[in-house]
């Protein structure tokens, strides 16, 4: 047996909050979580509506049932088959599609990137590609990839603030995983920020970023 691949053209979809313009001096770009559609999880951001922020929330190439063959349907980044593939092409449409948008936006346009959940790893695996200049780096929820590489990242992205964010009562991680995670952390320059609730965007939270 031959394992065969040919590189496709594929549809992307992506939401937004706000008008994007040549007067937009701030992008976010969010990246859902594992199960999550784009278009309710950019619902999360309307609090952070404001003028010339443009606000998108790129949507996961794989979709499936949730529960059984029907009803509620959710998004993902990846699974471990075939996942360097699923990496790049990740990568490849964050890549474009941040340079379509930033192509229409100011030209000093400050970008911020925000992973939640399984959206953290693939931002920062994204990062580690772009080109672009990252003002604000926030990893909500969730590990940094386990292959990222902290020498590159310092390399360009040296003026990048970063946040990691989690909620006290998170059922995925215990108070326990997250300090053995900040000492894995600990030469990662970056504020941490903890909230009283659950594996969620905690709307709260989230409006400390909104000036």
């Amino acid at each position: 047996m031959r394992k065969h691949s040919i590189k496709i053209e594929k549809t992307a979809y992506y939401y937004s909050i706000g008008e994007l313009n040549n007067e937009t001096n701030e992008i976010w770009i969010a990246c859902h979580g594992y199960g999550q559609l784009a278009k309710y999880f950019i619902k999360k951001f309307e609090c952070l509506e404001k003028q010339n922020r443009f606000i998108i929330a790129p949507e996961g190439f794989n979709k499936f049932y949730i529960n059984g063959y029907s009803g509620r349907v959710g998004a993902n980044w990846m699974t471990k088959e075939q996942r360097v593939d699923e990496i790049d092409d990740y990568c490849l449409y964050l890549e474009e599609l941040t340079d379509l948008i930033t192509k229409q936006a100011h030209q000093k346009c400050k970008i911020k990137i925000i992973g939640f959940s399984q959206g953290t790893a693939t931002v920062s695996r994204w990062i580690l590609k772009t080109k672009f200049k990252i003002e604000t780096l926030i990893l909500w929820g969730g590990r940094i990839a386990f292959d990222f590489n902290f020498d590159l990242y310092k390399e360009k992205h040296s003026e990048t603030r970063n946040y990691v964010v989690f909620g006290t009562e998170d059922e995925f991680y215990s108070q326990e995983n997250i300090q053995s995670y900040r000492k894995e952390l600990n030469d990662f320059k970056t504020e941490w920020i903890s909230y009283s609730g659950g594996h969620a965007i905690d709307t709260k939270t989230l409006k400390l970023f909104k000036n």
